[in-house]
């Protein structure tokens, strides 16, 4: 073989070479390509036989099978708070509820939980001599109260006793607080047990008595719920609270014990003084209580969190 020969030769294995080199490369190419395609279609299958574990748990449960993720829910975000005011008349002891109605423009997802407790205290004076009446406003009224008794931190506190101005009416005479009269921050107060409900609902809540101790942190701060909470368009949640004593409570009264004719027997309360009330220096006042008082408060509960707003048309 000459050199010529000997060149195409070697030429001729080079490109044979290549030849194998590419078609090696093509058939490598095609199994990634597969490969690809068998790994992409394995994950779709295992995200549809999520769904379908989903669904069956779902299902088991007796709730609808249809489940979206709070985050996939469409709409913007709106910054909200669903709020009921309850009123709680004076010696109420029995449930009182209010009740919010979810807007139609999209879901509302609960982030945590707030409770309030408005004093609108008032009483009103009877002149037993004229008959004449006057009305008055507590110390307390239009002031934001503690919504549980553990935040009674002064309750029973001894302090000395404190010389007052007397309150109208009276006869110039200073009247006196001391701790078994008056406790300055625990002039009502409130406790309560409260139910939340939302008949209707796929997901209903637990329904159980919940203290006001729990529903709150310390004294004001919002309870940070353990999940959101989402409650769907024209849903209505249900407030039951039930006091677990009246507002003002009484707790006892020993000014005429042993007196053989009793001459003021009647503080309902032994914060008449906190709340500016000190009919017994009133001589005229002697056998009648001239004083009716109206320990009457405004409960506002509900809930944090954001508003979903929606287009018309568009699942919730």
């Amino acid at each position: 073989m000459n050199f010529q020969q000997q060149v195409l030769h070697q030429l001729n294995q080079a490109a044979a070479t290549a030849r194998d080199a590419l078609a090696r490369s093509a058939r490598a190419e095609a199994a990634s390509g597969a490969y690809y395609a068998q790994a992409q279609q394995l994950a779709g299958e295992l995200e549809a036989m999520k769904r379908v574990v989903a669904n069956l748990e779902v299902e088991r449960s007796g709730a609808p099978a249809s489940i979206q993720r709070v985050e996939n829910i469409p709409g913007r975000r709106i910054p909200f708070d669903s709020l009921v005011d309850i009123a709680i008349g004076d010696a109420v002891q029995s449930v009182q509820q209010g009740s919010i109605t979810i807007s139609q423009e999209g879901p509302f997802v609960g982030v945590s939980r707030v409770l309030a407790f408005l004093s609108t205290f008032e009483f009103q004076y009877r002149d037993p001599t004229s008959g004449a009446t006057s009305a008055f406003q507590g110390r307390s009224y239009g002031r934001y109260r503690p919504t549980h008794s553990a935040w009674d931190l002064n309750d029973g506190q001894v302090s000395p006793q404190v010389s007052m101005a007397t309150a109208f009416p009276g006869t110039g005479a200073p009247h006196i607080t001391s701790p078994s009269t008056a406790s300055s921050f625990r002039s009502m107060e409130a406790d309560f047990r409260i139910i939340v409900e939302n008949a209707g609902s796929s997901f209903p809540r637990s329904n159980q008595e919940v203290p006001s101790a729990f529903w709150s942190r310390q004294i004001n701060e919002p309870f940070e719920l353990g999940a959101l909470d989402v409650f769907e368009r024209g849903e209505v949640i249900v407030f039951k609270v039930l006091p677990l004593h009246p507002n003002n409570p009484s707790y006892g009264n020993l000014s005429a014990f042993g007196a053989p004719n009793p001459a003021f027997p009647f503080i309902t309360a032994g914060f008449d003084a906190v709340e500016g009330i000190n009919d017994q220096n009133d001589p005229v006042a002697s056998t009648t209580d001239p004083v009716t008082r109206l320990a009457n408060g405004i409960v506002t509960i509900g809930y944090h969190g954001y508003r979903m707003i929606q287009q018309p048309g568009l699942p919730g």
